[in-house]
């Protein structure tokens, strides 16, 4: 379990990624990165609070419900990752998108918008609870969409954590594993 969390806390959180795409000036200041943010900069609205969900956005997007955060200290940092399973949690240069959103107890939602529209997507999350940015092996809480489970060496399989989004808003729910 402890080398799932390696793997998830390194796919997610490589600096080279954050590097590829400057953040555009208006968003300066959230807490986004990855090679895909050009392509949905314009979505975001950052008078919002980064993953807010825009009840007038018919674009393809992703709504996270994380129905089971312990606490609100720290972040919840979601990677939205494309089809192929060589650019998954754990492969360098592999997140299209990343938001660090700042945790709430219990229910959170979270929006993020798809930058190549309806499609294959993967999704992995953790609780970084003391917002330092890495996967903490004292607990901290992960997830993978359809809350696919950990391997006992790494990540859980792309195969099965892969959703196939559609026109509008997909929800997926991602129960913490902590």
């Amino acid at each position: 379990m402890a080398a799932a969390c390696a793997l998830l806390a390194a796919g997610t959180a490589h600096a080279e990624d954050d590097q590829r795409v400057p953040v555009p000036a208006r968003l300066q200041g959230l807490s986004l990165s990855g090679k895909a943010l050009g392509a949905v900069a314009d979505r975001i609205d950052p008078s919002k609070p980064l993953g807010w969900c825009d009840p007038a956005d018919t674009s393809p997007r992703i709504r996270v419900i994380v129905p089971n955060v312990r606490n609100a200290d720290g972040n919840i940092r979601l990677s939205l990752h494309g089809p192929d399973p060589e650019q998954w949690v754990g492969k360098k240069g592999g997140k299209l998108i990343r938001f660090d959103v700042p945790a709430r107890r219990g229910r959170m939602e979270i929006c993020m918008p798809l930058p190549y529209g309806r499609g294959v997507y993967a999704v992995g999350l953790y609780h970084d609870e003391n917002a330092n940015g890495k996967y903490g092996f004292a607990g901290e809480g992960y997830g993978f969409s359809n809350n696919a489970k950990a391997s006992a060496f790494g990540p859980a399989r792309h195969e099965a954590a892969a959703f196939r989004a559609g026109d509008g808003t997909t929800d997926l729910t991602i129960s913490l594993r902590y």
